[in-house]
């Protein structure tokens, strides 16, 4: 008889395969929470990514640049931005007694001031529109309006600049202070206009531009300032300058210049026009004094050249001045510079502006390097004579010398020496009762500027 033979499961197999059924459950389970647990914190944090992102468009953006230490504030569709810019200069100045025309005495005397102390800011908006406001703290005591205007820029190659501004009317006045190879500008200077409240369109070509306005003065830069708060003057200005070589290192600038004064009080019908020895602090030794005028037309023609490190400039000027119930005035001014930068860099020129900017400095003190550093010459000549109208005004040349040492982008130490030379038409009695007709002298000045 065949017989099955059984099988069976002892207690303890049993219990033993049931507990380990219960570990592998528990840990399975335990497993599945960590996992759920990852997930959520997974989600947590790209909630949060996304939440960040979210503030982070919500917000204006800040740029900075090497050239400014000042951030750029950007909307966050890009649309419009806010810039501070400032310009500080601080002067000190050694000049020899000099003689003002008509013969009062001004001592020799030693000066150190803030020259200029301007903070503005500047921008666009909309795309097509630019803005600037900038104040003057002159000498600490005295607050002015420099510049508040908006310029539209939604035209294809010309603009349109409304507010108060200054105006186009030959190549240094035209560029910025900041710029300039001397302390100061040249006599030219005498015949630019000031700041006026007025519009002026510009147009830029391919290597020229052309300036076009109309402004109204209430404070007459040629005469002494009043308590009058009316319109003094009405002009019109117009500049045309062309690069016709600007390429390979070589750098031809030619431009021209136009400028009509009507002016319309009747109170105040008159034009002056007057110059110092190239020094800020010092008076004006050369002075037609006040004109009785109708009217008077500027006529101005500069040229510059650059080669590599040499830059090569020049200016003309001249007034022609209706007298009222006497002959016509005429009045001219020239100066002629050449700046050459010992360390290799090349001022940079702006088409759109006819203007020259000062150099960068390839090496700058902050990169361990010595800066940039030039020499500067000029020649100015102002002759305020005109002996057939009844003007004795003066003629003065000044030679001035230049060092410039730009430190970094924004900072630059200049230091001039000037030797000036006037003639008069007729004598004045010097401090020892002697009549004299010309008189000389020498200034040593300097400067620490910091701008951006």
């Amino acid at each position: 008889m065949n017989s099955k033979k059984m099988f069976s499961i002892s207690p303890i197999a049993l219990a033993i395969s049931a507990s380990v059924l219960c570990f592998s459950s528990a840990v399975m389970a335990t497993e599945t929470d960590k996992v759920l647990e990852l997930e959520e914190r997974l989600n947590a944090l790209e909630m949060e990514l996304i939440e960040a992102k979210d503030a982070a468009n919500k917000v204006d953006r800040v740029k900075f640049s090497k050239d400014s230490p000042s951030p750029a504030l950007i909307s966050q569709d890009g649309r419009s931005t806010l810039e501070f810019k400032a310009r500080i200069q601080a002067d000190y100045v050694k000049a020899d007694e000099l003689y003002k025309n008509g013969g009062d005495y001004v001592e020799s005397f030693t000066d150190a001031s803030i020259r200029r102390l301007r903070f503005g800011i500047e921008g666009y908006f909309s795309n097509s529109w630019e803005y600037e406001l900038e104040l003057d703290f002159d000498g600490l005591a005295e607050v002015e309006v420099k510049d508040a205007n908006v310029t539209y820029k939604g035209w294809d190659n010309s603009t349109l600049k409304l507010g108060f501004q200054k105006y186009a009317f030959g190549m240094e006045a035209t560029g910025s202070s900041a710029h300039l190879a001397f302390l100061e500008r040249a006599s030219t200077d005498s015949f630019s206009p000031d700041r006026a409240l007025g519009v002026q369109w510009r147009y830029v070509g391919n290597n020229y531009n052309l300036h076009l306005g109309y402004g109204v003065i209430t404070e007459n830069e040629f005469e002494e300032t009043d308590d009058q708060n009316h319109a003094k003057m009405d002009m019109l200005n117009a500049r045309f300058t062309m690069a016709p070589i600007n390429s390979n290192g070589h750098l031809l600038h030619i431009g021209a210049s136009g400028l009509y004064n009507n002016l319309n009080d009747d109170a105040a019908k008159s034009l002056r026009y007057r110059a110092r020895p190239n020094t800020k602090p010092t008076e004006r030794i050369v002075d037609t004094g006040k004109i009785k005028a109708e009217s008077g037309i500027h006529y101005g023609a500069e040229l510059a050249y650059q080669y590599s490190n040499l830059l090569l400039q020049a200016e003309y000027m001249t007034a022609s001045v209706d007298q009222i119930d006497d002959p016509k005035v005429s009045v001219n001014s020239y100066y002629a510079q050449a700046v050459y930068t010992i360390t290799g860099e090349k001022w940079r020129y702006s088409g759109k502006k006819g203007t020259f900017k000062a150099v960068s400095p390839d090496s700058p003190i902050s990169s361990g390097g010595w800066g940039a550093w030039e020499v500067a010459l000029r020649v100015d000549q102002a002759n305020f004579d005109d002996v057939d109208a009844g003007i004795e005004g003066g003629k003065k040349t000044d030679y001035v010398l230049g060092l410039n040492w730009y430190l970094e982008d924004n900072l630059k130490a200049q230091l001039n020496y000037v030797h000036t030379q006037a003639d008069y038409v007729s004598p004045y009695t010097d401090i020892n009762g002697v009549e004299q007709y010309d008189q000389d002298g020498n200034i040593f000045q300097a400067r620490l500027q910091f701008a951006f």
